[in-house]
């Protein structure tokens, strides 16, 4: 890596680390949360979930579109200001209904995000330097989730309470924001959207130019709406085994609060390797589609496993779990991260990263709340059997988008 390119990708690392400190701790600290608040908490606060999954899905449309119109480093720094500010919040709740509101506004702030940061990396880093550092960012959001759900949740039960998670976490995001509006200013512009990434197009370019840069016939073109039914099925996975493995481990093997909580940390650590390995497939095949279809494959094998396994081991449950989650994990990197950095010519990063992050958020919604209430009703393996089936249409889904996304690629 350049040196520009380096700094960047520490810089954006670490933001994105301590967002995803602040997105985690509801999920990683909820079965402690559910003992406080007693009644139907384990209802309101997968409720909570998935109001932070609507808000963050909706928002990321949004913001992603403005995030290729409004400089980046004012937009990520009111994200963070105000994630920081609903973390804090929630760790002086007395009651859900603030518990859900404030993880309602964390999921709009934390949507002010990632698509962003997408479009200052492409804009700030060389294309080789955006290849190799993007692995980094998605790694340290693997590290973040290792620490909220191994030390950061389980500390903060011990030292005092759960509340204290939140505290640590909302005052983490808010010196991230200032680290972060200081120092992207001194970073030089020398990536592929230094010139592509325009607020508008040029009045004197004449129409046929502003037709050329109208990005809806660029999405529709590349098969974004059918990818988005792909990425929709890997997020209700994502975070369906993420937010629900600590609850699935207690009620299938009697295990406790922190012990659950902490064997969930596993999953990132595998997570991490293969987002590594997902790099390297992605660096040896240049396709999107194939790349992530390798890993759609490890994700559906891991979880018909499953469904003959649980309830027999506590180990291998944790293994299987943990290699869907790593599967997962590798197909969103892939997806979320590198397909977006295929449309910096058509100036649009920041608005498919969006597009495609919020599809990501559809899922989490409906998992949220979803597994919740499924999980109650029909039992773990019922919910493994669910699993199953959204990981099969997943990839049927990305089957058919082969053709068309060769043919995008093909003309760049």
């Amino acid at each position: 890596m350049t040196r520009i390119d380096l700094r960047m990708t520490v810089l954006a690392s670490a933001i994105y680390f301590v967002e995803y400190l602040g997105r985690y701790g509801l999920a990683a600290a909820k079965i402690e949360m559910i003992d406080t608040f007693g009644g139907n908490a384990k209802a309101l606060l997968g409720l909570a979930l998935t109001l932070m999954a609507i808000s963050y899905g909706f928002g990321q449309i949004v913001m992603g579109f403005v995030g290729d119109r409004v400089p980046p480093r004012y937009v990520v720094f009111a994200g963070l200001l105000g994630a920081g500010a609903c973390n804090v919040a929630v760790g002086c709740a007395t009651g859900l209904p603030l518990i859900c509101v404030s993880w309602f506004l964390n999921g709009l702030c934390k949507a002010m995000i990632w698509p962003s940061l997408v479009r200052q990396m492409t804009c700030d880093m060389t294309d080789d330097g955006f290849q190799r550092g993007i692995v980094w960012v998605s790694i340290a959001s693997n590290v973040g989730i290792v620490l909220i759900y191994l030390a950061v949740v389980p500390v903060s039960i011990l030292l005092l309470s759960w509340r204290l998670a939140f505290w640590f976490s909302g005052a983490a995001e808010v010196a991230a924001g200032v680290v972060w509006v200081l120092s992207v200013r001194t970073i030089p512009s020398v990536g592929l959207l230094k010139t592509a990434l325009r607020a508008h197009p040029d009045p004197a370019e004449g129409e046929e130019k502003k037709k050329k840069t109208s990005p809806l016939p660029v999405i529709l073109a590349s098969g974004i709406p059918l990818l988005y039914i792909v990425v929709v099925a890997h997020g209700l996975l994502r975070d369906g085994v993420t937010g629900w493995m600590p609850d699935l481990l207690q009620a299938t093997y009697d295990l406790g609060n922190i012990t659950a909580i902490m064997s969930s940390a596993i999953l990132p650590v595998f997570s991490t390797v293969c987002v590594i390995i997902a790099g390297m497939v992605y660096m040896k095949l240049k396709n999107e589609m194939t790349s992530s279809a390798i890993f759609w494959g490890v994700v559906l094998v891991s979880l018909g496993c499953l469904t003959f396994t649980i309830g027999r081991s506590a180990i291998l449950t944790i293994i299987l779990l943990a290699l869907t989650m790593s599967g997962i994990q590798a197909i969103n990197h892939i997806l979320t991260t590198r397909v977006p950095h295929r449309f910096a010519s058509a100036g649009i990063v920041s608005t498919v990263a969006g597009l495609l992050n919020s599809a990501t958020y559809v899922g989490v919604a409906v998992s949220g709340y979803g597994v919740a209430v499924y999980s109650e009703a029909f039992g773990w393996h019922a919910t493994v059997i669910a699993w199953f089936c959204v990981a099969a249409v997943g990839t049927l889904a990305l089957v058919f988008c082969f053709a068309r996304w060769k043919r995008f690629i093909s003309k760049q």
